[in-house]
């Protein structure tokens, strides 16, 4: 597969919460598409969506893929039972909605060269990493990145995530202007004018959960809005590998 030339906006969310139904339909409100992974249990305790809402969603159009049977860290798992957590996963998820599952995304980021080569060798057609600041599809579909996480995050959390991803200037700076500019709508029209001159990705990924705990509906519904305005290609995560 190759990566698509067009400038894209991709929205993916993790771990399956329930609350991803409404996520959805203010997505289907605003026009965009998107990506939900999710595991079949969670070990933290978090519920996750039925078989039922699963079909729904993806009969709506957007991408169901994988995280993991019951989303434990991969790395921290022997061999043979993080492949167990891969492949079952896939399996169980494409038998609840009766259809291919291409997509895969490393529980809590984590991921290594054995675990991204057992995602290819399920069947996977790419991985998402948790890894932040890219514009730009990535050369590796088992390495694909993301730009922001839909989250307030403090210097503190951005400067891990550039520094657990291996640093970089250009995405330093991105992580400072973000920071700095302590607002995600604006920093994404920047970072959507940057992904336009240069054909790219503005990825954005969240967890529906983190919005219902802190009751930011709103703000979620409004940066949507905002996304809504972007020229950017609306794709799923899957998409931008075909």
């Amino acid at each position: 597969m190759t990566a698509m030339a067009e400038a894209a906006l991709c929205l993916s969310w993790d771990d399956g919460h329930p609350a991803d139904c409404r996520v959805a339909d203010m997505m289907l409100s605003h026009g965009l598409r998107g990506t939900f992974f999710v595991p079949l249990a969670n070990v933290e305790g978090l519920p996750v969506l039925n078989a039922g809402d699963m079909r729904r969603l993806s009969d709506q159009g957007f991408e169901i893929a994988a995280h993991g049977l019951d989303h434990r860290r991969l790395t921290s798992l022997p061999p043979q039972q993080a492949r167990q957590q891969i492949a079952d996963g896939k399996s169980r998820l494409q038998d609840m909605l009766g259809k291919p599952v291409t997509g895969f995304c490393y529980p809590g980021g984590r991921h290594n060269s054995f675990i991204r080569a057992a995602v290819a060798e399920s069947g996977f057609a790419y991985g998402r990493t948790t890894e932040m600041f890219r514009l730009d599809r990535g050369a590796d579909p088992y390495r694909m990145p993301t730009t922001l996480q839909m989250h307030p995050h403090g210097i503190g959390a951005l400067l891990r995530n550039w520094a657990r991803q291996g640093g970089g200037w250009q995405r330093l700076q991105r992580a400072l202007r973000i920071w700095q500019t302590g607002d995600l709508l604006a920093s994404a029209g920047r970072l959507a004018a940057d992904a336009a001159g240069s054909d790219g990705v503005l990825h954005l990924w969240g967890h529906a959960w983190e919005v219902a705990d802190a009751g930011q509906w709103d703000w979620l519904d409004g940066l949507m809005a905002s996304l809504a305005s972007l020229p950017l290609h609306r794709s799923t995560c899957a998409a931008l590998w075909q």
